[in-house]
């Protein structure tokens, strides 16, 4: 449980993972990764654009997956090594989500890089937002084992508060039907409520991750810190 005294309540959730733009990786073009380790490899040495998860919550969101994945043991080929070959096959980085996507990933810009860390509602937000709206998203989702990083969004009441009874009814509300079912093409992420459905261009392209990696939410608050401190002196020093 994330949170077993109760004093948040989950309301969406959304995975971070790698996007890439479908015309660059076409049947009759080069393959996508089969694992990430595949990733910080020479074939896809300059293709790939993450946020710095120092100023980015997606790019912290695609370090604990690598963190996940990879372990932290010493003469392994641990999450350091991974990132250092990221680094050596020039792997760009930028400070935000928007600067990544839409200034750099060649799926939704005039940028050069086929792989972008972004979420797994990108393909729904570009069929979307088309007009006219094409018949295949332009952008796909990378699924493999432990390389996406789920974000669960949470309400939660301040201790104090003299609105106490408003605050969880407004807390209901969110978790209702009808608010959940305007969840996704307001913001992107899934509802919680099993109940809601999702609208059709979600239902068509979006993606869920059957095994997201994971780390323990008391973890992360331990060595947040340290690990985007390490990650820096890796990859940008």
């Amino acid at each position: 449980m994330l949170d077993p005294d109760h004093n948040v309540t989950p309301v969406a959730y959304g995975d971070v993972c790698l996007n890439y733009d479908t015309a660059y990786f076409s049947e009759d073009g080069p393959q996508l990764p089969d694992s990430l380790a595949e990733l910080a490899g020479p074939e896809f040495a300059g293709l790939l654009v993450v946020e710095n998860p120092a100023s980015s919550s997606p790019g912290l969101a695609f370090l604990l997956a690598t963190i996940a994945t990879f372990g932290e043991e010493p003469d392994t080929y641990n999450w350091l090594a991974f990132w250092a070959d990221l680094a050596a096959y020039d792997v760009l980085v930028v400070d935000g989500w928007t600067e990544a996507y839409y200034g750099e990933f060649s799926g939704a810009s005039d940028g050069d890089h086929p792989l972008v860390v972004s979420y797994a509602s990108s393909p729904p937000a570009e069929v979307y937002f088309a007009d006219p709206a094409p018949e295949t998203a332009p952008t796909g989702v990378v699924v493999l084992d432990e390389a996406c990083f789920r974000q669960i969004e949470f309400a939660g009441i301040l201790t104090g508060t003299d609105q106490r009874a408003e605050a969880e009814a407004l807390i209901d509300f969110m978790l209702g039907v009808e608010f959940q079912e305007d969840l996704p093409l307001q913001m992107f992420v899934f509802p919680v409520n099993p109940d809601a459905e999702l609208p059709d261009v979600f239902a068509e392209y979006a993606v869920i991750p059957e095994h997201p990696a994971s780390i323990a939410p008391e973890v992360i608050e331990e060595k947040r810190e340290e690990w985007i401190q390490r990650w820096t002196e890796t990859v940008l020093r």
